[in-house]
């Protein structure tokens, strides 16, 4: 690309470039919350990439991210949600590692990619200038002087500073003459160097570091050390030492054996008392506490099934994988694998009998991706240990799952879905309702449609034995109801286009309260 224009004009092209995405972050982020703008300055990333390096030149890895970061950048103007501008800003910083880097293919060396890139973004803006100043001989002339009158400058600066703190007299015989070059020099770093100046130098910053490439390959050359199967390593004995009375290997095997046998044992008392008490006809016992049973229960379990992969990583980690006795240690490994999912299941089915009593929130859903993740790292860890694969191959399969669920939750308004469901929910008395004030604006409109059905739940609560809710009556609810749908009319008044969401608008355009909100 740019192959046919001049020497000097290729040169500037970068610094254009830059300087125009600096502009554009500027107008789009200054003292503007999240929204239209993140689409559209991830678009002109995402475009301005492709237009660099060709759209068939980019690695799939940087397609998925950069499609990611798009769909996350979409979904905040939509719900504006904070998980959509979280991963929208992760999926661009990956996806332009991935696009500098077409050999990268770990979501985890990403990161570092990407690090390195801004940390030797000065450097190279450094040793740029000085490029740039190659193709014109006025510049090139005053930026050589300039390089070398700057340093003996601020070498002198520091000296003067200090002979002044450690001398007296010298500090008389200077201040008045330093009072006023200060004031003068001080008015016009005041002028120049100002907040919008800064703002502006860190949206360089940030378009030079996503649109081009500093980082060397040391990260690429740290990924490409791991393969994705593991290979047998062959250790021989020094013949003069007395041969062992059993093959390592056998004795790792024979401990593993034991180990995977007792475990089993176990869980599988675990599995049959979870299968005839949690998966059919579950009942809360009087005074029983759900809470410990799930929040505390739940997490237990989960360290559990998190610490049987450690295990299995464990044995199967190197040429154990390729001993010819270990097929029943394998088996075992499987069974092992087999009864964890039986466990997930368990679990999950003690977070959906407390949505069931309790309803939803973000914590019930977040245990919920959670253990579909966990899902996919059985699955894959079965995977590893029956194609013997290598623990780089495990991390980088589960960090695109990951990556691609969380993007899938950008998608869904969280906040609306669990006060549908909430509302509606069949043991009324029991529904957090101050966690209804809690949430994002865009919940307004559905309660003060269902305004009936909240009254009501707070109706079923004050008949509990025990209040645990700050809003047990209409009024107070009511006015804190207002209160928040007073903040968002003033935040939305003096709302700017760039922060324009769907989600905003819909709010503006539908009855709330007496009449329609008027903005």
């Amino acid at each position: 690309m740019n192959t046919n224009l001049p020497a000097p004009m290729r040169a500037f092209l970068p610094l254009i470039t830059i300087l125009c995405g600096a502009f554009l972050f500027d107008l789009l982020f200054h003292g503007m919350a999240p929204g239209l703008n993140l689409l559209l300055f991830v678009v002109f990333i995402v475009a301005t990439l492709a237009l660099r390096m060709g759209r068939t030149a980019l690695s799939l890895p940087a397609r998925g991210a950069l499609l990611g970061a798009v769909v996350a950048a979409a979904m905040v103007c939509i719900h504006h949600s904070g998980l959509a501008v979280f991963m929208a800003v992760v999926s661009l910083g990956a996806g332009s590692a991935f696009a500098h880097e077409p050999k990268l293919r770990s979501l985890f060396y990403s990161i570092p990619q990407l690090a390195s890139n801004f940390l030797l973004l000065p450097w190279a803006a450094w040793e740029g200038t000085g490029e740039l100043m190659q193709h014109r001989s006025g510049a090139r002339v005053g930026w050589r002087w300039g390089r070398i009158v700057l340093l003996p400058l601020l070498v002198g600066i520091v000296f003067f500073s200090l002979y002044r703190a450690g001398n007296p007299r010298f500090d008389q015989l200077t201040a008045g003459f330093l009072d006023g070059l200060w004031e003068i020099f001080g008015d016009l770093l005041e002028a120049l160097f100002t907040e919008r100046f800064f703002f502006f130098l860190f949206g360089m910053v940030v378009c030079a570091g996503l649109l081009f490439r500093y980082a060397p390959k040391l990260v690429l050359q740290l990924e490409q050390q791991f393969g994705e199967r593991l290979e047998r390593m062959r250790r021989k004995r020094p013949h003069w030492l007395a041969p062992r009375s059993l093959n390592p290997l056998e004795r790792e095997r024979r401990m593993g054996m034991v180990l995977l046998v007792l475990v089993n044992a176990l869980l599988l008392v675990v599995n049959i008392i979870d299968i005839d008490w949690v998966w059919f006809g579950f009942e809360v016992p009087e005074g029983f506490s759900l809470k410990q049973f799930v929040h505390e229960g739940t997490w237990i379990l989960i360290i559990s099934i998190l610490l049987s992969m450690l295990l299995l990583l464990h044995l199967f980690r190197r040429n154990l994988n390729f001993y010819w006795r270990s097929g029943p240690l394998r088996v075992l490994a499987y069974v092992w694998i087999a009864q964890n999912l039986v466990l997930g299941i368990s679990v999950f089915l003690r977070n959906y009998h407390y949505i069931n009593f309790h309803g939803l929130a973000y914590l019930r859903i977040g245990v919920i991706a959670f253990l579909l993740l966990v899902l996919v790292g059985l699955v894959t860890l079965w995977l590893k240990i029956r194609g013997k694969r290598s623990f780089y191959w495990l991390t980088r399969v589960n960090a695109w799952a990951a990556f691609a669920v969380l993007i899938g939750m950008t998608t869904v308004d969280w906040d609306r879905a669990i006060v549908r469901f909430n509302l509606h929910h069949d043991n009324p008395g029991e529904i957090d309702i101050d966690n209804y004030l809690a949430m994002s604006d865009r919940v307004l409109p559905l309660l003060y449609a269902n305004i009936d059905l909240v009254e009501a739940q707070m109706a079923k609560h004050r008949t509990n034995a025990v209040r645990w809710v700050d809003h047990p009556e209409p009024e107070p609810f009511r006015s804190a109801l207002d209160g928040k749908r007073d903040r968002f009319v003033e935040r939305y008044r003096e709302q700017h286009w760039q922060s324009w969401t769907w989600a905003d608008e819909r709010i503006s355009l539908t009855p709330v309260s007496r009449g329609q909100i008027q903005i």
